[in-house]
């Protein structure tokens, strides 16, 4: 039979801003870059196309694949990316259950599909589609909401997953790698490891999460990263000695942590209340942090008959021994991924097939010689697109751990202007390392202002560093080769005449770090900004920053709004305080870093804040 493609409303097109391509012609592959091109495409009617498929008026691709093809293909209009475009019916073979028999969506309504009901309300047997490819019997003892579900190749069997779930875990083998998965849910989006952080991982498509537990003094299990519950908690102490009733009382500190904006009434969750909430809608690596903390996740796994949608994870193979007798997936977590006292072969045979390893620790030969060796690599914690490039290409990275997969991967969308009215962190902002959780603040209003604060002693974790923070703003790069960045700032505290704003134009998307950065810093440019008026604009090669341009203008009083324009041209770079009149602009000449930039914002010794940020 054939399959549909795209038809479920997935697989939509849209341009660099985002808006929806509709009547736009492409070819079909069977690769994401190379490949072969498919030139046995039927429209859903039946129609032959010769290979070219049209999104549609609303901008979506549909069609149906060669005859028995369940793998993903690849949409190429000729703008230099291929589009994914799933099975519509893969994972999800029976959508309609009428007593003992699952009828395929795509017949309904169809010619020989079901067109009625007869007068017991039962499908008629003569009108049942062939599903000799799909159908297995009903099991004995099966519960109301049993379901077909097909598993890794072929298998079909019936589960407890629900209508438009996703798959359970063995499906998530079957998809084209990497495969992206949301580390603590998404941390850099929601807070961590709350239950909120696993609905939106679930509703932005992520292919899995990942979570931590740790197992507490009276035998529950908290979902908690730390070995204290200080840093995301408005509660305190060593997280094993807590109780489960520590954690019902305990609040998710997300208002000082996160962003000022979220409530701090989230509460902890426990194991159990996650996959009672997402269990049955995305595949969960479960990455259990403490001495029994495996066993308590597997008997809980298992009370709920959610063990075809998990994974453990562990950094020791005692964790994982209670998952591999109950048939469970697991994943060894070692940093640079050479194993001490332990071989590739090793663990396969003890019953593990997935390795995880640091993307900072973890040479990619490495990666390679553990993918070769038959294990399924996984690499953590990937938040920079610089970072991913740097990774093998050759398919020994079988999956991606991220905290902001959607960016990471090029699936969230490039903007033009900020989201700031949102009034929480989107995708790409990303902090330097200095700055551990800290990520800026928000105040909602007219305009909406994103901030940044490096004055005095506010933020402890920005005191480390000098008085500095920048903060990436990935979701507008990267950047052409020539364009206009504007935007309205506020300097409401200034510790000194000299302490500035910082714009930071970098080639690629690593962290710039003004203070601490030396040769890690990207190649590029760093525009000052100073309180006294001054314009410097550095450029930044190896490390190593030269001044190329300044210009004094008007002191910039505090509190005041004012307004910057940074253009780039291919010869130049043009910086304006329009806002104010006289000497107000410094140009300077030259040409070393053009393309592929992406913008970061800082504050050295001021608080500063942003609004209508606008790069044309």
């Amino acid at each position: 039979m054939r399959y549909q493609y795209g038809s479920d409303g997935g697989s939509v097109v849209t341009d660099a801003d985002g808006d929806i391509q509709t009547g736009r012609s492409g070819t079909v592959w069977t690769a994401k870059a190379g490949g072969s091109q498919i030139t046995d495409i039927l429209t859903l009617a039946g129609t032959p196309t010769g290979g070219n498929v049209v999104t549609d008026s609303l901008g979506r691709l549909a069609f149906q694949g060669p005859d028995g093809v369940t793998a993903t293909m690849w949409w190429d209009s000729g703008g230099g990316t291929r589009w994914a475009v799933l099975p519509t019916e893969t994972d999800r073979i029976a959508r309609l259950q009428v007593e003992t028999y699952g009828v395929l969506a795509s017949t309904v309504g169809e010619p020989g599909g079901v067109a009625e009901l007869d007068g017991g309300g039962e499908v008629p047997a003569s009108q049942l589609p062939d599903l000799s490819a799909s159908y297995v019997a009903y099991p004995a003892g099966g519960q109301a909401g049993d379901t077909l579900i097909r598993g890794s190749g072929s298998s079909v069997s019936w589960g407890r997953l629900t209508a438009g779930t996703i798959a359970p875990w063995d499906a998530l083998e079957d998809l084209t790698g990497p495969r992206w998965i949301a580390h603590r849910g998404g941390a850099m989006l929601a807070p961590e490891n709350t239950r909120e952080a696993f609905r939106m991982s679930s509703e932005l498509n992520a292919d899995a999460i990942e979570l931590d537990v740790y197992k507490v003094a009276d035998g529950g299990l908290f979902v908690m990263h730390d070995t204290t519950v200080d840093r995301t908690s408005n509660i305190s102490g060593t997280t094993a000695n807590l109780t489960t009733p520590a954690a019902l009382r305990g609040r998710i500190d997300a208002g000082a942590w996160f962003a000022n904006t979220w409530p701090s009434d989230l509460r902890i969750p426990l194991f159990a209340d996650a996959l009672a909430d997402v269990g049955n809608t995305i595949p969960i690596i479960v990455h259990c942090n403490n001495s029994g903390s495996g066993a308590a996740a597997v008997a809980e796994i298992l009370r709920q008959e959610l063990e075809q949608s998990v994974c453990i994870m562990a950094w020791t193979e005692a964790e994982l021994t209670a998952a591999r007798t109950a048939g469970i997936p697991t994943v060894l977590l070692d940093a640079d991924g050479v194993l001490s006292g332990q071989t590739y072969a090793g663990l396969l045979a003890a019953g593990t097939a997935y390795l995880g390893v640091d993307s900072s620790q973890a040479s990619n030969a490495t990666i390679q010689a553990a993918a070769t060796a038959g294990l399924r690599v996984m690499v953590y914690t990937v938040n920079r697109r610089t970072t991913y490039a740097a990774l093998p290409t050759d398919g020994s990275v079988w999956a991606v751990i991220s905290d902001d997969p959607w960016y990471v991967r090029g699936t969230s969308a490039l903007r033009s202007s900020d989201i700031f009215g949102a009034g929480t962190h989107y995708h790409g902002m990303a902090a330097i390392p200095d700055l551990a959780d800290y990520r800026g603040f928000f105040t909602l209003g007219s305009p909406n202002w994103w901030g940044l604060d490096a004055s005095g002693t506010v933020i402890p974790e920005i005191n480390t560093n000098s008085g500095f923070g920048g903060l990436l703003h990935g979701y507008l790069g990267p950047l052409a080769s020539a364009f206009t960045l504007d935007f309205d700032y506020v300097i409401d505290v200034s510790d000194y005449a000299t302490a500035s704003l910082h714009v930071t134009l970098g080639t690629g998307d690593l962290p710039f770090d003004d203070q601490a950065g030396g040769a890690a810093n990207p190649n590029g440019y760093n525009i000052l900004v100073r309180t006294n008026g001054t314009i410097d604009v550095y450029r930044v090669t190896s490390g190593t920053p030269t001044n190329i341009g300044t210009v004094a203008t008007a002191a910039i009083t505090p509190g005041t709004t004012q307004h910057l324009r940074v253009q780039v041209t291919a010869t130049q770079i043009i910086v304006t305080r329009t806002n104010i009149g006289g000497t107000n602009s410094v140009t300077v000449t030259n040409n070393t870093y053009r393309g592929g930039m992406y913008p970061s914002l800082g504050v050295r010794d001021t608080k500063t804040r942003w609004a209508n940020i606008a790069v044309t």
